[in-house]
């Protein structure tokens, strides 16, 4: 029988999340899989894999939020805002008070504008930048909103910052430390990066990719548990399948059908008592 659901990993420092999902191909003989909110390869932590009928699920999770421990080191700056290029810039670190730092990281709540890091994934003319970066070349990136609903100081000793944060879709953490920095009178350069939340999911509760015979799958009704759930009966059940509009006393934007604890589709609320299959399953 095909495992179906959601696998937590905790990548290590290192892999790409490319890597993690062909590791899980590979193993369980499958091309469905994919992940959710690519980590870097500097970065660790928890990494969400989709697995057959899971990878349905991933666009449903899209738009939930991530914290992160994340650690700068102030007064430096490489080319790619980690530590994984050389050192461009260096400068003085100013003195700072906690109290300095703390309201610097609190203007930073709510909607914000970044500028992506040349050597991130978002594509210019159809090629992503970092392959841009690898050739020299430098592109033109608009500036993008994102939103961060939490940040707070963990520690600070010079020139060592760290900080917990969570965040929107979209938003990079290296740009993050580096607009700080600014406000700081400084620069800076993430040095570590730990995804410890995504949505519901929490870093504690994932396993490593080495233990790939051990994984735990999370089952689709479990991935689907930040959505309202209805139990249908037979005849309504043989619509879905049919993909025919059901009629349904909710008002909802969507709603997971289910039958005999087997989901059977994502519901998407058309007009008033009529919902449409969104996505279907077949478990």
């Amino acid at each position: 029988m095909a495992m179906n659901g959601l696998l937590l990993i905790n990548k290590d420092k290192g892999m790409t999340s490319r890597s993690v999902d062909n590791k899980i191909m590979r193993h369980f003989k499958t091309r469905r899989v994919g992940h959710l909110g690519t980590l870097d390869p500097f970065a660790e932590g928890l990494l969400i894999i989709a697995i057959n009928e899971g990878t349905k699920v991933l666009p449903y999770l899209e738009n939930d939020t991530k914290t992160y421990i994340a650690t700068f080191e102030l007064g430096i700056e490489t080319s790619t805002l980690d530590n994984t290029s050389e050192v461009i810039k260096k400068i003085d670190v100013p003195k700072l008070t906690k109290s300095e730092i703390e309201a610097v990281l609190v203007s930073f709540l709510g909607e914000i504008e970044q500028t992506p890091p040349q050597t991130s994934a978002i594509k210019v003319d159809g090629v992503p930048l970092y392959r841009y970066a690898h050739k020299g070349i430098k592109k033109e990136v608009p500036k993008r909103k994102v939103y961060i609903h939490k940040i707070r100081l963990l520690s600070y000793e010079a020139p060592f910052l760290e900080i917990e944060v969570m965040t929107g879709k979209g938003t990079y953490i290296r740009t993050l430390g580096k607009d700080i920095a600014l406000k700081l009178g400084t620069i800076a350069t993430t040095i570590k990066l730990v995804r410890t939340k995504n949505g519901q999911f929490k870093v504690e509760d994932a396993q490593k990719i080495d233990d790939i015979d051990n994984l735990r799958i999370i089952p689709i009704d479990k991935a689907l548990g930040h959505l309202i759930s209805i139990d249908v009966d037979e005849t309504q059940k043989e619509d879905i399948r049919n993909g025919k509009v059901i009629m349904l006393s909710r008002l909802e934007p969507l709603l997971v059908a289910t039958y005999e604890r087997k989901v059977l589709a994502i519901l998407e609320r058309s007009s008033p008592q009529l919902y449409r299959v969104k996505r279907g399953f077949n478990l």
